[in-house]
């Protein structure tokens, strides 16, 4: 018979993890332990279920009880079934001679089990499943030691229920963050995550003397598909073109989308420049056939501007010097790739910025 000092004193172990972030699976693991500690049984399970589909095992405080958990699991059938369907407890006291569990009782019997005792897990009128307690001789529990099992029955749904919160919570804040860090229509990284992860690339290429560059591609005349198909249609471009220019990222390196029709390819560890004209090579071919969209066939064409670092050479104009470099060659035409001059990216990123403020207007009059 459970004493109520040890009872106490286990219920004291599990309220502290409650208060602080833990893990369901360890926490249930203890529990089925300690259960078996303090009251008159050879082992405990816990099983979860949840509407429409079968039942899964959680805990088992050791070999045997997993496997009678299993059993109820595969025959479908079982004291925890009825637990859980009725919220509330069942006793079989002596399997052997108990007739309401014809499938299950005897093979329970074979397997070693001589009774068996089950607690809902509930919370007001919602049931996550059920505590099962074995015992390897007949006999009944003694009231005091039904009670104390459906206390811990209880404890053990309150943990899942707070694990549950907890993982609601996580996965929300997850999504929150995933979002805020990738572009809604394409589903790249966007400009915030570029530019975090520009400042790591440049604190390892720092670190490492490794060669890296930035690869600015922007859509040639995108803003005549709007005009002319509507901004659904464009919308499908940029999605079909993310597609495409997605599968020559290598592992490792980042592509990421930063405004309407501006892509940027961030990559790491190259062995020199040549690697990235060799990239911007690609990125030309990328655009040589046409996008087959819903209702149109679109041929669009790139200009992509390249900016390197090498070894020990980084600096976070980085991304401007390869913008500039793009607009170098929208200034011939576009539909092709440029790596920039060093020496010419400071009056080429000074060019282009005279270039925008007149086109907004600013310099006017």
């Amino acid at each position: 018979m459970v004493q109520e000092h040890t009872l106490s004193s286990v219920l004291s172990e599990f309220a502290r993890p409650m208060l602080t972030d833990f893990r369901i699976q360890s926490i249930l693991d203890r529990l089925v332990e300690r259960i078996v500690d303090v009251l008159s049984v050879t082992g405990a399970g816990v099983t979860l279920i949840s509407p429409g589909s079968a039942p899964h095992y959680v805990a088992a405080s050791d070999a045997d009880a997993l496997r009678f958990e299993r059993l109820q699991t595969h025959l479908d059938k079982g004291p925890f079934l009825t637990a859980y369907s009725s919220g509330v407890a069942v006793s079989v006291p002596d399997l052997a001679t108990d007739a309401r569990y014809p499938a299950f009782g005897p093979a329970a019997v074979r397997a070693g089990m001589a009774a068996v005792f089950t607690f809902p897990l509930r919370h007001g009128d919602e049931r996550l499943g059920a505590l099962d307690l074995y015992r390897d001789t007949p006999g009944e529990l003694s009231a005091q030691d039904l009670a104390a099992a459906q206390t811990l029955a209880d404890v053990a749904s309150a943990y899942l229920l707070n694990a549950q919160a907890r993982e609601q919570l996580q996965a929300a804040s997850d999504r929150f963050q995933d979002s805020a860090m990738h572009d809604a229509l394409t589903g790249l990284p966007n400009r915030i995550l570029l530019q975090q992860r520009l400042e790591h690339t440049a604190s390892r290429a720092i670190r490492s003397q490794t060669t890296a560059a930035v690869l600015f591609a922007d859509l040639d005349s995108f803003k005549r598909v709007n005009d002319t198909y509507g901004h659904a249609v464009g919308d499908e471009l940029l999605v079909a073109v993310s597609q495409r220019l997605s599968r020559l990222v290598r592992p490792g390196d980042t592509l990421a989308r930063v405004a309407g029709d501006e892509f940027v390819f961030l990559c790491e560890d190259l062995t020199g420049p040549d690697d990235a004209d060799v990239l911007g090579g690609r990125i030309d071919e990328a655009f040589s056939a046409p996008f087959v969209l819903t209702d149109v066939e679109l041929t669009v064409n790139a200009s992509v501007g390249i900016a390197v670092a090498l070894p020990g050479e980084y600096t976070k104009q980085l991304i401007l010097d390869a913008d500039a470099a793009m607009y170098q060659v929208k200034r011939r035409g576009g539909g092709s790739h440029q790596v920039i001059d060093p020496h010419e990216a400071g009056d080429a990123r000074a060019r282009n910025q005279l270039e925008r403020d007149l086109r907004a207007g600013l310099l006017a009059g």
